[in-house]
C-alpha cells in the first residue's frame, strides 16, 4: 500500500446504470462502505464529455483518481479495496 498517498485522493466514478461492469463496481462500493462522487454518463452529457476529454474514450466504469483515469472494473475494485484498507473511516 505504499503507492497510496497519506492524504486520500479525490475519487470520481463515471458509470451508467445499465452497464453490468458498473454494477459490479457499485456493489463493491456498498460492500466496502465507501462513498464517493459518482457521475452518470448517460444522464449527464457533461459527465460523458468530461470522461472523453480526460480519458480519451467513453468507456465505463472509469474511476478518476486525482484526475487520472483508471479503467476496467477489476482494476477499479482492486484499487478501492486498497483504498478502503489504507484510509480510516474518519478520513473518507
Amino acid at each position: 500500500m505504499n503507492d497510496l498517498p497519506n492524504t486520500p485522493p479525490k475519487l470520481v466514478l463515471y458509470k451508467y446504470d445499465a452497464c453490468p461492469f458498473c454494477r459490479y463496481v457499485m456493489s463493491a462500493l456498498v460492500d466496502l462502505q465507501l462513498t464517493l462522487e459518482i457521475r452518470d454518463t448517460r444522464r449527464d452529457p457533461d459527465a460523458r464529455r468530461e470522461l472523453i476529454e480526460v480519458g480519451g474514450k467513453s468507456q465505463v466504469p472509469c474511476l478518476f483518481i486525482d484526475g487520472q483515469p483508471l479503467y476496467e472494473s477489476r482494476d477499479i475494485i482492486q484499487y478501492l479495496r486498497r483504498y478502503a484498507a489504507h484510509y480510516s473511516s474518519s478520513d473518507r
